[in-house]
């Protein structure tokens, strides 16, 4: 059985590499994707890539919406269309986006007893990458995701995230791929599809009893801290 069948999952940080192959994972899994980012082109591409199911269990229907979800007004908005056309909402996945969860929206995941990822990718932004500034997302991303752990468990919604480091996309940076294959003790760069399989995880049923946690995919890179 497919570990999304029917459930309405958002990504925020839908139009990056990333965000583009967490969502084509996410619908080979019977999720209905939600897509939001800022470059409305692109977000239509992924959204006709998405392979549709059309089973019972799936209606099979993709959103691409250009939104600003860390506009409460906006945010709230977009929850009542999430509902219009789903009827729940059982998960939130932020790549490299800081949200201010909507009540609206809190209220939905819980009713789904739903979850939130993090997710941290330095190389994805506009912050230079090194070892200083890969370890200082870490922690703070670590320190976001337990205290909103803390703050939403007693509603039975989980927050986790996915702390990742550099990937074949950024092999173009000589002295970049150095520092990191010679820090880390695997010694490799990770591809995206690495990354996407850790924050389905953490978004599925499988780790229903995980929160508060950050998964570092970085080839134990974080070991050296």
């Amino acid at each position: 059985m497919k570990r999304f069948n029917d459930k309405a999952i958002i990504i925020t940080g839908a139009d990056s590499s990333l965000g583009r192959v967490t969502a084509l994972q996410l619908a080979r899994e019977g999720a209905n994707v939600i897509l939001l980012g800022t470059n409305s082109t692109l977000l239509e591409h992924i959204a006709s890539e998405l392979p549709e199911d059309h089973t019972w269990i799936n209606t099979g229907n993709h959103l691409a919406v250009t939104c600003d979800i860390t506009n409460e007004q906006q945010g709230e908005r977009l929850v009542s269309h999430i509902l219009d056309k789903y009827h729940r909402v059982d998960g939130l996945i932020n790549i490299n986006t800081e949200v201010k969860i909507s009540q609206a929206l809190l209220t939905e995941l819980a009713k789904t007893k739903g979850s939130i990822v993090n997710v941290s990718l330095l190389s994805d932004t506009s912050e230079p990458w090194s070892l200083t500034a890969y370890k200082k997302a870490y922690e703070k991303l670590t320190t976001h995701n337990k205290q909103l752990a803390l703050d939403y468990g007693s509603k039975e919604v989980r927050v986790n995230g996915v702390h990742a480091g550099l990937t074949v996309e950024d092999s173009d940076n000589i002295d970049n791929v150095a520092l990191f294959t010679e820090q880390s003790p695997l010694s490799k760069l990770l591809h995206m599809e690495e990354i996407a399989n850790a924050i389905l995880f953490l978004a599925s049923h499988e780790s229903s009893i995980i929160t508060g946690t950050t998964l570092a995919v970085d080839g134990g890179l974080s070991l050296t801290f």
